[in-house]
């Protein structure tokens, strides 16, 4: 491959699937940034001495969530001459017929310098495998390569935000800076959303699947939401809407199916009420 690329990967109390699905992409990438967020290191030398030579382990003690650790892989990777980084949450994984046509899409694409970041499809798999794409106006950060020269000109991930609505900031920062994100739509990357659980509604008694979250992460997600509206005021209107409304339908789901109703109130309320003071980054 012509194209100098890494992969960083930040893991949070990982659980053993975590080395099957790093395994899925390594030997596509010339070195892997692995951040462990986690208090007590979480990897024994077993697992990374088997890759001595691909990955650079990073621990610290600290959980510095998402997008602290993203804006350091990109600026080592910077130093160390790589072209592009792939970003994957510690959940995700690519079969490997994904990954090979991914990087070759790569590749061949004829105005990489245009574009801030590529991504995937993680929404259903698509049997035919190639370099189909769209011009996209969100892409997650799993799974995404991203340019490290554009990366210089739009700046750092926002680091209030901690996590959650990291890549959508980012994304917002590429197009308002001229960039464009591209997605190949029939690249398919597995992704864990979050818990999935079957729940009966209440309104038709049909059982349906649907995913849950923490109050922690709720604060996070509905803290962040109301700085991006203040951040963005009167930009991305649509894509805004959309996001307030899969965040109520999470919360919404929180609240209905779950026992601990108030503890989730509770950390709603901090949310705005943290918002409003100005209180952003890591919390808990």
């Amino acid at each position: 491959m012509g194209i100098q690329i890494a992969a960083c990967v930040i893991v949070y109390r990982p659980e053993q699937f975590v080395e099957h699905n790093i395994a899925s992409y390594i030997k596509n990438v010339q070195k892997i940034y692995l951040i462990d967020n986690t208090e007590i290191k979480a990897y024994d030398d077993k697992f990374l001495s088997a890759y001595i030579s691909k990955i650079v382990f990073i621990h610290d003690g600290n959980n510095e969530g998402i997008a602290k650790r993203l804006n350091y892989a990109c600026k080592v990777a910077i130093q160390e001459g790589f072209e592009f980084l792939l970003t994957m949450d510690q959940d995700s994984y690519f079969e490997e017929k994904y990954i090979d046509k991914y990087l070759e899409c790569l590749e061949n694409f004829s105005e990489k310098e245009k574009v801030s970041m590529f991504g995937i499809n993680y929404r259903k798999e698509i049997k035919n495998v190639d370099c189909n794409c769209n011009k996209a106006n969100l892409l997650i950060t799993s799974g995404s390569i991203i340019n490290l020269t554009a990366y210089k000109a739009i700046g750092n991930f926002d680091e209030k935000l901690f996590i959650d609505f990291v890549d959508t900031d980012y994304c917002f920062q590429s197009i308002l800076k001229g960039y464009e994100l591209i997605e190949f739509t029939n690249i398919f990357m597995h992704h864990n959303l979050g818990e999935v659980n079957g729940k009966r509604s209440y309104k038709n008694f049909k059982k349906t699947q649907r995913t849950f979250h923490s109050s922690v992460r709720l604060y996070y997600m509905t803290r962040n939401f109301f700085y991006l509206k203040k951040k963005y005021h009167n930009q991305f209107i649509k894509k805004l809407s959309a996001h307030k409304t899969d965040l109520l339908n999470r919360i919404k789901n929180k609240l209905l199916y779950n026992k601990n109703r108030f503890e989730t109130v509770q950390f709603l309320f901090r949310a705005l009420k943290d918002y409003k003071k100005n209180k952003m980054g890591k919390q808990f």
